[in-house]
């Protein structure tokens, strides 16, 4: 017959013999991190060896000339995009490959199936940061110093850039991490965890303050809820995607304190907590409207909807046959 075995509670066991999320959160987070610094100290070496034998760095003052300038800035683009990159395939391997389940239980089944929820994320995401945008410049708390469309290398380069970011942190933190906090049968656990996180991967970035956390948070909580909602990522990916591209690359604004090249120019007169100062408008009063607003029409939209988050992966426990 068939006995089923569960394994003593332990720091790294829960009672159904799993090993704790967290522990597969951190591995997964630790390599990603350890990938990533791998890959950039050896594109780094490469790079900086190529200076020196092209005479680009001043070996006196350690300055860069302006080609070395340049190559530098190459550089550090591809480097975010290897980021992004690495970002996407090693929780997707883990989960895959390592951890045996299939793509549909971290919220990335069937395209075909959800290609309205992609367009439509796509699409509010858009409308969302166009609100921010005309209410912050109707406020006078910023200035479009030329509404003529201005496009360049920029406007094409950072599409690519903040689609892999949609992709990338959507199924890291809701994908990877509230599938993985599944087994904890919490559902504030795993909303409350994967938002801090979300937040928390931020931290080193420019104008991070108190309000930035709050709305990172806030956006992390609307996200979990798409994906409780929806039992898939897409809208997440697609709201993501132009929340980010529309506020950088079209506006002009910083993305949670990145610097970009709008197609519009957008200046700060003075910064508060209503623009969001250095970080974006991220870090101002009027996302976090916004996005509580967002949460309305998620509920709205899958009013219909009976997913039960918990119940989309079974139990898992380790059974042997036993005579």
């Amino acid at each position: 017959m068939k006995k089923t075995i569960i394994g003593g509670v332990t720091m790294f066991r829960n009672e159904r013999n799993q090993v704790r999320s967290g522990w597969k959160i951190a591995a997964v987070t630790a390599a990603i991190v350890a990938i990533i610094i791998v890959i950039s100290l050896i594109v780094g070496i490469v790079v900086n060896i190529k200076l020196l034998a092209s005479h680009d760095i001043d070996l006196k003052t350690l300055k860069l000339t302006e080609k070395g300038m340049r190559v530098e800035n190459y550089m550090n683009m591809v480097l975010l995009f290897i980021q992004e990159v690495v970002m996407i395939i090693t929780p997707i391997f883990a989960w895959k490959i390592i951890m045996r389940s299939p793509l549909s239980h971290m919220g990335l089944d069937s395209f075909k199936r959800h290609i309205k929820e992609l367009i439509i994320g796509l699409s509010i995401g858009a409308v969302s940061i166009s609100v921010v945008f005309f209410a912050i410049v109707l406020s006078g708390n910023a200035k479009v110093e030329s509404w003529i469309p201005h496009f360049s290398f920029d406007t094409i380069i950072y599409l690519f850039l903040f689609i892999l970011v949609g992709f990338a942190e959507e199924i890291y933190g809701r994908g990877f991490i509230m599938s993985t906090l599944r087994q904890t049968r919490s559902v504030p656990v795993i909303v409350i965890v994967s938002s801090i996180i979300f937040a928390l991967l931020h931290s080193g970035n420019s104008g991070i303050g108190i309000l930035p956390y709050i709305n990172l948070t806030l956006v992390g909580l609307f996200f979990a809820y798409i994906y409780l909602k929806s039992g898939n990522i897409w809208m997440c990916i697609g709201y993501h995607i132009t929340w980010n591209y529309f506020q950088g690359n079209v506006y002009g604004f910083p993305v949670s304190g990145m610097d970009t090249k709008g197609i519009i120019t957008t200046m700060y007169e003075k910064n508060n907590i209503i623009n969001g100062g250095q970080f974006g408008p991220e870090g101002g009063l009027l996302v976090t409207v916004v996005i509580l607003i967002g949460f309305l029409f998620v509920n709205i939209f899958y009013q219909n909807s009976n997913y039960d988050f918990l119940a989309s992966e079974p139990d898992i426990k380790e059974e042997i046959d036993s005579e």
